[in-house]
């Protein structure tokens, strides 16, 4: 099975099946700032619900909400940056990403955190108590927030990743 090579045209964009860099990177910053409305929507209903009223104590089989938020914050995140990692290898070659693989990468790693964040986000809800819930919630922002799409991975020649002096890292 072969793979046709990303052309590039004349605008100095890169176009690997009808898909060009720069559509592509327009696509990224749409589903971005949607990732950061939707959760911050839902923050808005939290503190609408639970800002004006006193919390009382969590009891302790409701506290399974922030378990599972950090469980799945620790283990789906960071396979999440792995599998960004896979579809982003020929940038550790010095080859730029695709950019069905650029969105396929940087997208799966944005749904990681905003899944995280809006899980966490509802035990507040259920547990009709702001906290712990919206720490998960609040770490999941911050890294979210870090990731926003540059496209460089898959427009600018990096060189290698064992090539300190001309590596950069993707996003």
């Amino acid at each position: 099975m072969s793979h046709a090579a990303p052309s590039t045209h004349a605008a100095g964009t890169i176009k690997s099946h009808g898909l060009t860099a720069r559509t592509a990177i327009r696509i990224a910053w749409v589903a971005f700032v949607l990732f950061l409305i939707l959760p911050f929507l839902l923050f808005l209903v939290v503190v609408a619900k639970l800002g004006f009223t006193e919390s009382a104590s969590i009891p302790q089989d409701r506290q399974w909400w922030f378990l599972a938020t950090l469980g799945y914050l620790l283990v789906i995140v960071p396979i999440s940056f792995f599998w960004r990692s896979h579809v982003f290898k020929a940038y550790w070659t010095g080859h730029t990403v695709s950019p069905g693989n650029y969105l396929f990468g940087t997208i799966s790693v944005w749904l990681a955190l905003v899944i995280g964040g809006i899980f966490s986000l509802t035990g507040c809800l259920m547990t009709n108590s702001m906290l712990p819930n919206l720490i998960p919630a609040l770490i999941a922002f911050m890294f979210f927030v870090t990731l926003w799409p540059s496209g460089r991975a898959m427009i600018g020649h990096t060189g290698d990743a064992e090539d300190p002096s001309v590596y950069k890292e993707p996003s």
